[in-house]
């Protein structure tokens, strides 16, 4: 009987590939890599332009959509990564724990899985704001973990 399929050989260097990327990422690598993602220019104009394809196009190029479809998942839109750490110190107040409140508020953009099973392929919905945001940070002053977004304090 003829084998039928991916190659064996082939499933297990994918197999390693990941597992060998999965292995050599930091937790602050993996933030980066699940939240931080340059200005939308379609959200910049305030025009929603492909918005049925951005969150789909994004999390599967930042590897959220295998082997299962990451349920929610929020980007955080700057030019570089220096806005979203310094919450971590200067630009941010502490929120109980590892946890920081941003002081400045961000372009967001949250995208909400719409399958009814977690599997691919992948459907997702779009929200884009701009809100303060609450992350954890390491101890080195890192962000590693996107919590929420929080409204502002009314009148502030």
């Amino acid at each position: 009987m003829a084998w039928r399929g991916p190659h064996p050989m082939l499933l297990l260097v994918l197999l390693a590939t990941w597992l060998s990327l999965a292995w050599g990422e930091t937790r602050f690598g993996k933030f980066k890599r699940q939240h931080v993602a340059n200005p939308r220019p379609d959200y910049q104009n305030n025009r929603h332009l492909n918005n049925s394809t951005y969150c789909k196009d994004m999390m599967q190029r930042q590897g959220m959509t295998s082997p299962v479809c990451k349920f929610t998942n929020t980007f955080i839109h700057v030019n570089n990564v220096n806005p979203v750490t310094d919450v971590c110190s200067h630009g941010g107040t502490s929120a109980g724990g590892n946890l920081h409140d941003s002081n400045a508020r961000f372009a967001l953009t949250t995208c909400k899985h719409q399958g009814k099973t977690q599997r691919p392929p992948c459907k997702y919905s779009e929200t884009t704001s701009t809100q303060r945001i609450r992350i954890a940070c390491d101890k080195e002053g890192d962000p590693v973990h996107y919590e929420k977004s929080i409204q502002s304090v009314p009148g502030a």
